[in-house]
C-alpha cells in the first residue's frame, strides 16, 4: 500500500543566517471584512504561538471574512530555539538600523501590516507566571505576563476596529468560560503605552497602533505545558475572531488532550528536496551518513508549517518549531535534477515508485531493474547472502533479513532505499514494514 504524501508549505533552509517568514491567506466564500493578520513565534523560545498557529493553519477554516497567518515570523530563533539572536524583535518596530540583520524581515512585515486589506492584528507570545493586578507571590503579580489579554490603550479613533477594551473583554470572557483550573483565569492588561510604557512603543502591535490598525496581543503562560499553552492561545483567537465578526469552523474538540495528538501527527512529513521524504515522528535521535546536497540553501516542505533544518556541530538538525526531531550525520553528495519512477514489488504485486515515496510492506519487496541498468540500488540495512554483490536491486527484501540499528525509526520498522546513477544521488524511497 503507498502512502500519499501532501505538502502544504515551505519553509526553511540549512545555511541562512536569517530566514524569512511564512505568510499564509485564509479566505472565505465571503470577501466581506473583517481582514485579520495572525502573527506568532517572533520570540524563538515561545512556541505556544507558532505551535497554536501551526494547528490553526491545519483545522481551521473561515466562514466569513478573511485571516492571514504569519506561523513563523523569527524562523532562524526558533530553529535555535533563542529568545532572539539578532536582539529582541519585538523591539524593532519603531526605528532600526538598516545594518540590522532583521532588517528585511521587519520591513516585509510592516508593509503586511499596513496593507489596505488588513484590519486587525494579533500577536502571540508566551509569558512567564500568571498576570495579576495585585501581588499575591511571585508567580502570580503585576510584573507578570501569562495568561492575559494585552491592550495598549482602551479606544483606537479612526480605526476599523478600535475598541480596544471591548474586544479584550471578549477573549477574556471567552477563555475563562472555558478554563482549565481558576489559576489560569485571564485578565485584561492594558499597558497604556503611549503615556506609561515607552520600551512598549518599539513593539509590534504599537505600531499597528499608531498606523490606526487595532491590534492586540494574547500572551499565554510559560509555566504551562506546551498542549495547554497552545489550548489558551486558540482559544484567545477564537474569542478574538469571534468578538470582532469573524466566522471559521474548527475541525477537532478543542481540548489539551486532543492538541497533544494533533501536535504528536503520527501522519507529520518532511520532505528534503523532491528526492527524499520522511515520517516525522518517531524518528532515532541520529541518523548517519545521510545524504544531502551539497548546497548552502536546502529546500524543505512539510506538511506542518513550522519544519526546518539547521547545521549545528558538524551535523543537521531537522526541527519541528523547537523540537528536535533528528540529528544527520551528513553524507554531501550531488542530487540529480529530475525525479525517477522504478517498478518494486511489494508483497508480489508490482507497481511503480518515484523516488521521495514512503511505501508500506506486510512481509517483502525488491526494487527490480534491468541487467544492464546504470543504477545502483542500496537498501540501508540490508545483509544479502552473496556480500560482494554491488547492487541491491532485484534481491528480496525480507524484515529478518534487516539489520534494525539501521532503521531510521526508533521502532525499526522504516528503512531506506538509495538509488545512484555513478555518483549521483538520484533519490529514496522510504520503505516502512507494517509487522
Amino acid at each position: 500500500m503507498r502512502v500519499l504524501t501532501l505538502f502544504i508549505c515551505i519553509w526553511a533552509f540549512i545555511d541562512a543566517k536569517t530566514l524569512d517568514f511564512n505568510l499564509v491567506k485564509m479566505p472565505s466564500k465571503s470577501k466581506t471584512s473583517p481582514h485579520v493578520l495572525l502573527i506568532g513565534g517572533i520570540q524563538g523560545d515561545e512556541p505556544g504561538g507558532f505551535n497554536a498557529l501551526n494547528l490553526f493553519l491545519q483545522y481551521y477554516t473561515i466562514d466569513k471574512g478573511e485571516v492571514w497567518v504569519i506561523p513563523n515570523l523569527n524562523a532562524h530563533s526558533i530553529l535555535q530555539n533563542h529568545r532572539g539572536i539578532y536582539g529582541d524583535m519585538n523591539r524593532k518596530f519603531k526605528t532600526l538600523k538598516s545594518s540590522d540583520p532583521e532588517y528585511p524581515i521587519i520591513a516585509r512585515l510592516k508593509d503586511i501590516i499596513l496593507d489596505d486589506r488588513i484590519d486587525f492584528v494579533f500577536h502571540l507570545h508566551d509569558g512567564s507566571g500568571f498576570y495579576r493586578e495585585e501581588f499575591i507571590s511571585n508567580v502570580l503579580n503585576p510584573n507578570r505576563w501569562g495568561n492575559c489579554s494585552i491592550i495598549d490603550q482602551e479606544k483606537l479613533e479612526g480605526a476599523k476596529y478600535g475598541d480596544l477594551l471591548t474586544y479584550s473583554k471578549n477573549i477574556v470572557k471567552y477563555v475563562n468560560d472555558n478554563a482549565l483550573k481558576d489559576l489560569h483565569l485571564y485578565r485584561v492588561r492594558n499597558t497604556h503605552t503611549a503615556k506609561e510604557d515607552k520600551e512598549m512603543e518599539k513593539s509590534l502591535t504599537y505600531f499597528a497602533v499608531r498606523n490606526k490598525k487595532g491590534a492586540m496581543a494574547n500572551e499565554a503562560s510559560k509555566n504551562l505545558p506546551l498542549n495547554e499553552r497552545v489550548y489558551y492561545h486558540l482559544l484567545a483567537i477564537e474569542g478574538m475572531l469571534t468578538g470582532i465578526g469573524v466566522k471559521f469552523d474548527r475541525r477537532f474538540d478543542l481540548n489539551p488532550k486532543t492538541i497533544q495528538q494533533l501536535i504528536d501527527d503520527k501522519g507529520a512529513k518532511v520532505e528534503i528536496t523532491p528526492l527524499i521524504a520522511l515520517p516525522m515522528i518517531g524518528l532515532r535521535k541520529k541518523i548517519s551518513h545521510f545524504p544531502l546536497p551539497n548546497l548552502d540553501l536546502i529546500p524543505v516542505k512539510s506538511n506542518h508549517f513550522i519544519v526546518g533544518m539547521i547545521k549545528k556541530n558538524g551535523g543537521v538538525l531537522l526541527k519541528y518549531g523547537n523540537r528536535l526531531i533528528t540529528q544527520f550525520s551528513p553524507l554531501y553528495l550531488n542530487f540529480a535534477r529530475e525525479k525517477i519512477d522504478l517498478e518494486f514489488e511489494i508483497d508480489g504485486k508490482k507497481q511503480k515508485v518515484s523516488m521521495g515515496e514512503i511505501v508500506r510492506v506486510r512481509d517483502n519487496f525488491k526494487v527490480i531493474l534491468p541487467l544492464d541498468s546504470d543504477l545502483r540500488v542500496n537498501i540501508i540495512g540490508f545483509s544479502p547472502n552473496n556480500k560482494n554483490y554491488p547492487n541491491e536491486a532485484n534481491m528480496n527484501v525480507k524484515y529478518s533479513s534487516l539489520i534494525k540499528k539501521y532503521s531510521i525509526d526508533t521502532a525499526q520498522k522504516q528503512y531506506r532505499v538509495e538509488v545512484y546513477r555513478g555518483k549521483t544521488f538520484m533519490g529514496m524511497v522510504i520503505v516502512e514494514f507494517e509487522n
